[in-house]
């Protein structure tokens, strides 16, 4: 008998977490993918551009080690929220899953507050010199998709509400969690560029 051929127990028409779950994301996986490349492309510009000016950072660039790091601890939580929010839907529990979201969009929000504070504070702007035109282009870049991740989770939030259950929403859970996790992964990478190796 044919491994492909469906079990006893199976009935036409029957859908299983397992099908949405290997379908769905792929997808997703290959925009990620994309986007990849799309901040490999700045990080690559970037290390150019410092390879090619000096003094790298210019003179009249001052940033706060201090608050990126306050940053980017909000951020690498935020992911460990987002995984007990997935946990907590898998196990049928749609308020937990609820809460730990909102916690989640939180410290997105939380996040994107303090760099908007860093961007008011900055002397230097994106047209000043090559820094100031990798900085505000990756650090932009990367907001761009904090903010876009906020609102994926909050239309997730809004799904759960509407009474959608964790199993049929799954494949766009799963979708959500995986680009918030690269918008952390990404930051970190940002973080250690810009701020610790300079």
């Amino acid at each position: 008998m044919s491994d492909l051929a469906p079990s006893a127990d199976w009935e036409p028409g029957q859908s299983t977490l397992a099908t949405a779950r290997g379908t769905a994301p792929f997808g997703v996986i290959v925009f990620l993918a994309s986007d990849v490349m799309l901040f490999a492309a700045f990080f690559a510009a970037y290390f150019l551009l410092r390879s090619t000016n000096d003094p790298w950072p210019p003179p009249d660039v001052e940033l706060e080690v201090v608050r990126a790091a306050i940053g980017t601890a909000v951020l690498v939580a935020s992911s460990f929220t987002m995984i007990a929010s997935e946990r907590a839907g898998e196990h049928g529990d749609v308020r937990l899953m609820r809460r730990w979201l909102l916690v989640t969009i939180a410290l997105g929000v939380a996040f994107l507050a303090n760099q908007l504070t860093e961007y008011a504070t900055l002397g230097f702007g994106i047209d000043s010199h090559p820094y100031g035109s990798a900085y505000w282009g990756l650090t932009g870049l990367h907001a761009l998709h904090v903010t876009a991740g906020v609102g994926a989770m909050a239309l997730l939030f809004v799904r759960t509400v509407r009474g959608r259950g964790p199993v049929a929403i799954a494949p766009f859970t799963n979708g959500v969690a995986l680009f918030w996790h690269l918008v952390d992964i990404v930051w970190i990478f940002v973080f250690a560029t810009i701020w610790v190796l300079q």
